[in-house]
């Protein structure tokens, strides 16, 4: 073969390649690029706050008081529903972690969306998880501007949230060694916050704020919604598939689940129990 031919040869073969790769890669997701541009922002707004303090007990009976004990272990919470299957997809990698870095002044603490406590032990019992977890009857998940599950909080041994990500962990050395590693410094350099200092910091800063409060909505259904139907609305995603909160959504879909929200019995029923079955009732009722 001569040189002009193995060119074009080489030429041709890159052409392949190229297509070929084009056409494996797969398309962007639109959703998914929004969401990552928003966890940033949410990252870039939280990161530096004072953590809120809070108390809760776990499924074991054990309470955990948060002032108790920042500046003397990193504390990852993770918020999480039983209901959620991102949640349940990064529990054993988060499970994984904890074992491999519980001895090293550093705890994981999981927040469950207000559900029963057999729900929530038989979820924790199937999975094998180890890390302890408590019941949070919604004042924890608002201090933290939670709207979606899984949601995971680190906060060092300055006290302040120095990691907020939500949606799954597939990588959990990736999200949280560096900063285990810094603050395990800080710590050996007593470095970090006094138990006073950081109950002061967290009652000027009760909750963390708000990184973009949701567009307000004009629908006849939402002047019906009792307080409680308000907030399941403003937490709820949306079934049609956009990016939207319930209420914040004009859909078909989020019109029928705010009727519902209207007009059904929730008494009796836990916030997590009503959305799962809003969500199966509605799911793709955008048409």
């Amino acid at each position: 073969m001569n040189k002009n031919a193995l060119a074009i040869a080489i030429i041709l073969s890159g052409i392949l390649l190229g297509v070929l790769h084009y056409k494996l890669k797969p398309a962007v997701d639109v959703k998914q690029v929004q969401q990552l541009a928003q966890n940033f922002a949410n990252s870039a707004t939280w990161r530096g706050q004072i953590a809120p303090d809070f108390e809760i007990k776990t499924t074991s009976g054990e309470n955990f008081q948060l002032a108790g004990n920042v500046g003397k272990k990193v504390i990852v919470l993770n918020f999480f529903a039983t209901w959620c299957e991102p949640c349940r997809a990064e529990m054993p990698e988060l499970n994984r972690y904890f074992n491999s870095n519980k001895d090293h002044s550093f705890v994981l603490l999981g927040i469950d969306a207000h559900e029963d406590q057999s729900s929530v032990r038989d979820f924790l019992k199937d999975l094998k998880i180890d890390f302890p977890a408590g019941i949070d009857a919604g004042s924890i998940e608002k201090q933290y501007g939670v709207v979606s599950f899984p949601t995971t909080v680190l906060i060092g041994v300055d006290g302040k949230v120095q990691f907020y990500e939500s949606g799954a962990l597939a990588n959990a050395e990736v999200a949280f060694d560096s900063l285990l590693e810094e603050n395990r410094r800080l710590l050996q350099s007593g470095k970090v916050i006094s138990t006073e200092a950081y109950k002061l910091g967290a009652q000027k800063q009760p909750a963390l704020p708000l990184s973009r409060p949701d567009p307000p909505v004009s629908n006849d259904e939402e002047s019906k919604l009792t307080p409680r139907a308000k907030d399941i609305a403003a937490r709820m995603d949306c079934t049609c598939g956009c990016d939207k909160k319930v209420h914040a959504c004009t859909c078909n879909a989020s019109t029928k689940i705010k009727k519902a929200l209207a007009t059904d019995n929730m008494e009796g029923k836990a916030d997590a129990e009503v959305i799962k079955s809003l969500n199966k009732r509605f799911c793709m009722e955008s048409m």
